[in-house]
């Protein structure tokens, strides 16, 4: 009974050893792919950007992307715009 217990206490040594490893492991990955920039620079570019509604065609898109007009915000395709 002695060599049992001490087996799976072994089995959950090593467990616990990998799953340590694949921690540090995913660590280092997601440490080299921010690479050496600034951490509230990369939160920043995670962060959402708030969009708005295409007057013509009804479309959401980026608020930066959008074409602002005297009724609203427009996609700027000129097949949309002809709709209109």
């Amino acid at each position: 009974m002695g060599k049992l217990i001490f087996w799976i206490v072994v089995f959950f040594v090593v467990l616990l050893a990998v799953r340590l490893a694949n921690i540090a492991v995913t660590k280092a990955r997601r440490d080299a792919s921010r690479g050496d920039g600034d951490a509230k620079a990369s939160r920043k570019e995670l962060e959402a950007e708030p969009t708005v509604r295409c007057i013509d065609c009804g479309t959401y898109l980026p608020k930066s992307e959008a074409k602002p007009g005297p009724d609203g915000y427009s996609c700027g395709d000129p097949a949309c715009a002809r709709r209109r």
